[in-house]
């Protein structure tokens, strides 16, 4: 007589089913640390994968730079490392179902905004005023580059063509009022910069300058 046991091989099936799901899913390993080899404590690692689901994963790294996943479907998936004063790394890495070598991210330290760098809007109203000013369009040159030091502040050194500016516009100008008008605006100029640079060969003497010929 043969028995039969419907409800176990049911549950026989499940179980190997689930078995076999978790043996499918991928797992990935790693460490991260800084370029001088020491640990990096609470990196973020995050995995994507748009193919997958779920399509991402996150994992932090512990004390000694260690992080871990596990869940990942096998393939192809984008890594992005992520840690406070450190560059971020990115990088697509295979994921498989068999164990794979563990992946070790290296982070370079970020040093912050460079002193006295400019962004590149200043840059390019920089380029955008040197223009006018090649062109002889001495007003608008002006004006760019007062809207320049309005924007920055700690840029001083545009003082110097502002008051070359000036200069320029003194030198056109027959009516002496308004000639002398300009030299003291020049002189302003390069005032405004010795305040900060007190030092500054060119705005000394071309400050010298103008007071000598007035």
């Amino acid at each position: 007589m043969r028995l039969q046991f419907p409800h176990l091989t049911a549950s026989v099936a499940l179980l190997l089913g689930l078995a076999v799901a978790a043996s499918a899913q991928g797992r990935a390993t790693g460490t991260v640390k800084d370029t001088a080899g020491k640990p990096i404590k609470g990196a973020t690692v995050k995995a994507t994968n748009p193919d997958a689901s779920p399509s991402q994963f996150a994992s932090a790294s512990d004390d000694r730079g260690r992080w871990a996943m596990i869940g990942l479907r096998s393939g192809t998936w984008h890594f992005t490392v992520e840690a406070p004063g450190y560059f971020t790394v990115e990088t697509n890495a295979p994921v498989r179902v068999a164990a794979a070598p563990p992946m070790q991210f290296a982070m370079a330290k970020d040093p912050g905004p460079i002193p006295n760098a400019l962004d590149r809007n200043i840059q390019q109203l920089i380029q955008d005023a040197t223009a006018l000013r090649e062109a002889g369009r001495l007003d608008q040159a002006l004006a760019a580059y007062q809207d320049i030091r309005t924007r920055n502040p700690k840029l001083t050194a545009v003082n110097l063509v502002i008051g070359d500016l000036y200069r320029r516009k003194a030198a056109q100008e027959a009516d002496v009022n308004a000639r002398q008008n300009f030299y003291r605006q020049a002189l302003d100029a390069y005032d405004l910069l010795l305040k900060s640079d007190a030092t500054n060969e060119r705005a000394l003497a071309e400050s010298a300058a103008i007071r000598a010929a007035k």
